[in-house]
């Protein structure tokens, strides 16, 4: 038998203490291809304003593999599941977790957002991509999956899964619901990968806003009805904390002013490459090959980059962008709070053409990208926000589903939309003016005008 739970390495692990590496996941994580996870940074630039934050994809992604095991563990012992189907599931359910993060580009989100979402690509379908095409990994996840009866296929459509309907695990578990209820361990709202990450972070840029979560608690009271996993109310504190800190580290360390010019100044760097054909991306896309050479130390320190004076001014922390303007809109309606941030982002190159015409005709040549940009951060209002409900099982047995937005969580943050005017320095004699137009031109009825 390939896989054997009794034997295993420990890890020492400055979050989760000693955590498991199984021996049958050695031959996934010691090849090439896994470990370019360790130089590829968790949060991007981020360290540009917290220091400590060089953690990276490889430590997190053997962080949520220890998260999910143990969410398993606790959900599957309120049922009727043998020991060898738990251990089905755990085996599984790490191995997602493993390669839940494999398809991440150089400086994980950024370059999804500079170079992926572009071509119609997440780093989703490139972990699929990989797990299918890099022999190494194909091999040991084909050998570790036919254990249960299952495919290399039903691996890598399980990571770029979207929601459950896709989910290729359907069986019954027993009495209590179906393996769908998985899906939401793995990606859901409170999900191994949202605990592992919110901890993960939090103790590495000192933030510490999702350092208390006392995620055990919500492992122990976790369960499964149906197709959906369902949360006792015992542990409904745990749950609104871990939705809090979502919300504080998205404004105060994922948008942090000055991490999002960073942000734009390195993709700004990724265009110039593309542009120039420095690095064909296209190419290293579409041959999974060429795409794990790419990490942030590739990426950067390549001879043709790395001699661009844009890259040695990123390098020395010189970022070219200064916020000027920022509006947080705080509304009592959350749900119309939530179609405000869609409106502005969906209108947003229609406030920036606006802006540039206003701009000029007092006199200032300015072009969106280049001299200016907005940004339009969200995500601060969504743990899957407007996706799920949450399933609440109360004494006696009776489940609840309430949507996110009836959480006394949602009403503590002080604002619900963001929206920010960054100009390059060059331009700071500019400022009072194009912040003046910046404010006229926030007005959405102009705007749905166009």
């Amino acid at each position: 038998m390939y896989v054997d739970l009794g034997k295993y390495k420990i890890v020492k692990d400055p979050v989760h203490g000693y955590i498991r590496i199984y021996e049958h996941e050695l031959s996934i994580i010691d090849v090439f291809t896994y470990q370019r996870l360790r130089k590829i940074k968790q949060l991007s630039v981020a360290d540009f304003v917290y220091p400590g934050a060089t953690h990276t994809r490889f430590s997190h992604s053997l962080g949520v593999a220890h998260v999910i095991e143990a969410l398993v563990r606790d959900v599957m012992r309120k049922y009727r599941v043998g020991r060898g189907e738990l251990e089905r599931y755990i085996v599984m359910m790490r191995l997602l977790a493993i390669l839940h993060d494999i398809g991440h580009g150089p400086y994980s989100h950024s370059f999804e957002e500079f170079v992926l979402f572009s071509r119609g690509v997440t780093h989703e379908d490139m972990g699929a991509k990989i797990v299918l095409q890099e022999q190494q990994i194909a091999s040991a996840i084909e050998r570790i999956a036919s254990e249960y009866g299952y495919k290399l296929s039903d691996v890598a459509t399980a990571l770029k899964c979207e929601n459950r309907d896709c989910w290729p695990f359907k069986e019954s578990i027993y009495d209590a619901g179906s393996e769908k209820a998985l899906f939401y361990m793995l990606k859901g709202a409170y999900s191994a990968d949202i605990i592992d990450y919110l901890l993960r972070d939090s103790y590495y840029t000192g933030a510490r806003y999702g350092g208390n979560i006392d995620w055990q608690r919500i492992s122990y009271y976790l369960g499964i009805r149906g197709d959906d996993v369902v949360i006792d109310y015992r542990a409904l504190d745990a749950v609104e904390l871990l939705m809090l800190a979502r919300v504080y580290m998205f404004s105060t360390v994922y948008y942090h002013k000055t991490v999002r010019a960073a942000n734009r100044f390195l993709g700004n760097i990724m265009y110039i490459i593309q542009d120039r054909k420095i690095i064909d991306f296209d190419s290293a896309i579409k041959d999974v090959s060429e795409y794990i050479k790419l990490n942030d130390e590739s990426l950067l320190y390549n001879p043709a980059v790395f001699s661009l004076e844009e890259v040695r001014d990123f390098l020395s922390r010189k970022i070219p962008y200064k916020v000027i303007a920022e509006h947080r809109i705080s509304l009592s309606n959350t749900e119309k709070a939530v179609e405000l941030v869609e409106d502005i982002d969906k209108n947003k190159g229609t406030i920036e053409k606006i802006l540039e015409e206003k701009a000029r005709d007092r006199g200032i040549e300015i072009e969106k990208n280049k001299h200016f940009f907005i940004d339009t951060p969200k995500l601060s209002l969504n743990p899957m926000l407007g996706s799920e409900d949450i399933l609440i099982m109360f004494e006696g047995g009776q489940i609840t589903r309430r949507s996110i937005f009836d959480f006394t969580w949602f009403n503590i943050p002080r604002f619900a939309v963001l929206i920010r005017l960054y100009i390059r320095r060059e331009l700071r004699d500019k400022a009072t003016i194009l912040r003046d137009i910046f404010n006229e031109t926030l007005n959405l009825k102009e705007i749905k005008s166009q």
